[in-house]
């Protein structure tokens, strides 16, 4: 009996698919317009976004005939168009993509993404378009809040960008305006820094003006106080450390180094920075590159340095308290930053300039300093310098109920600066010693703790003293003190 051996390919059934049924119950608004520009669908999600039931749409030309009104991304007027204003008809070719702002039938104010695209026919032209409508207000709501916070970014760069500007930094004194001439030619490079002066001179507040007038004014300004640090901790802020690197270590931390990538790093009283830490950073400076605490990996190092001192570096170094080969490195293009009682004619103009500034900060209306107030700050020796002078000028704006700033509107140690200084320097009687005494050694002595208590300062030194600068070079070089 012949046998015929069966078709091997099994038959595979048409899968039956509602169309319409998943077209309805999609989650986005789907509709379809044909050639005379009539709807000949519209889902539930499309009623639900506009509020008009199909029966309302159907068989009609697209939303006219119920005035729904949109507007685009321009605020154009979009009702019963499509496509921007053009006939989506006449984009054969491609798919459009709209936005537009719409009410819906209940008076419900949404923006709508609209996609569009062509449905050809067997003859190739389009006999259709279909359209996907979806609600993208909280979109559009977080964009808009993302271009405001950026505008506001803009703006506040701008406002630090002026408040740190070279021609905004009070003084007109020779000293202060070499060092603002120094600053404004080293800015616009990347050579390292070193800013020096005492504390409260502003050396921060000038490390800021060399960046913001940078090319590396749109990346970080990182500033690292040394002496905030202990020995220990100062290592893992600057260079970071990784995960188990010491007790405690849970996660990777970055360094302040890659903090500032791009931009400029700031380490201020940098003379108070242990060996260790000194060697490792003269690697860093060296290599361009860094391995975390604990890791293995090098990491590239692209910052611009500035950094600061109220001590004397050449000192430290014959004291071998700071290192020699790290000095050189950072002592590229220095900077140094005079005292406030160096500078006596800024004392008033900076005065003025704190006044106006927390006036403006806490809405006091203060006409000015009396002139009694004047002749005080312009006699007090100002060991604080600027800081100091501007915590006097806020002290006295919050006293102030509206009147002019007077002798008992500043602190007591500034109000008898000029008492201070007249029993100091003449109206103190000393008591002479039965067997008398050697005044070429009580001179030497004289200096030398004025000397010690200026830091150096030969300035400070002599006003201490009562003496001109001139006169107290003259008696250093006597007794060999120079």
């Amino acid at each position: 009996m012949a046998t015929t051996l069966a078709d091997p390919t099994p038959s595979i059934a048409e899968p039956s698919i509602d169309l319409q049924g998943l077209v309805g119950n999609a989650i986005d608004g789907i509709f379809i317009i044909d050639r005379n520009r009539r709807l000949v669908e519209f889902n539930r999600a499309c009623e639900k976004l506009t509020g008009y039931s199909r029966q309302d749409v159907l068989g009609k030309n697209m939303f006219c005939a119920h005035a729904i009104q949109c507007q685009n991304a321009e605020g154009v007027s979009m009702a019963g168009n499509l496509c921007a204003g053009k006939d989506v008809f006449s984009c054969e070719t491609s798919d459009c993509t709209e936005r537009m702002r719409s009410t819906s039938k209940d008076g419900t104010e949404r923006w709508i993404e609209t996609h569009y695209t062509p449905i050809h026919g067997s003859g190739g032209e389009v006999e259709y378009v279909m359209g996907i409508m979806r609600d993208i207000s909280s979109q559009v709501a977080l964009e808009n809040d993302h271009a405001r916070l950026e505008e506001e970014l803009v703006n506040y760069r701008r406002e630090i960008e002026a408040r740190y500007d070279f021609s905004n930094v009070i003084g007109t004194s020779k000293p202060i305006l070499e060092a603002l001439e120094l600053a404004g030619e080293v800015a616009t490079s990347q050579t390292t820094v070193l800013v020096t002066g005492e504390s409260g001179t502003g050396k921060e507040l000038l490390a800021r003006a060399i960046h913001f007038n940078s090319p590396r004014s749109g990346s970080p300004f990182v500033a690292v106080n040394c002496p905030a640090h202990p020995e220990k901790l100062i290592e893992r802020e600057l260079f970071g450390f990784e995960k188990g690197a010491f007790p405690g270590a849970d996660q990777d931390k970055p360094g302040r180094f890659e903090l500032a990538k791009g931009g400029t790093l700031f380490l201020d009283e940098i003379s108070e920075m242990d060996l260790p830490t000194q060697a490792k950073l003269l690697r860093v400076l060296r290599e361009q590159e860094l391995e975390h605490i604990g890791g293995t990996r090098s990491t590239p190092v692209d910052v611009r340095l500035i950094v600061a001192t109220n001590r004397n570096l050449e000192e430290l170094v014959q004291e071998q308290n700071f290192l020699q080969d790290l000095y050189y490195c950072i002592n590229v293009f220095p900077i140094h930053l005079p005292a406030l009682h160096e500078r006596p004619a800024d004392i008033l103009p900076l005065a003025e300039h704190f006044l106006e500034r927390f006036c403006n900060e806490t809405g006091k209306q203060v006409p000015g300093i009396s002139r009694e107030a004047r002749s005080i700050l312009m006699e007090h020796p100002w060991e604080g310098n600027v800081r100091e002078l501007q915590n006097v000028i806020e002290r006295g704006v919050i006293l102030s109920k509206g009147e002019l700033i007077t002798p008992d509107h500043i602190p007591d140690g500034s109000s008898k600066a000029g008492s201070q200084l007249g029993s100091g320097k003449g109206g103190t009687r000393f008591q002479l010693p039965k067997d008398g005494l050697d005044l070429e050694s009580v001179e030497k002595s004289l200096m030398e703790q004025a000397l010690d208590q200026a830091k150096g300062n030969k300035t400070k030194a002599a006003s201490l003293l009562g003496l001109s600068r001139s006169t107290l070079r003259y008696r250093l070089e006597k007794f060999g003190l120079d």
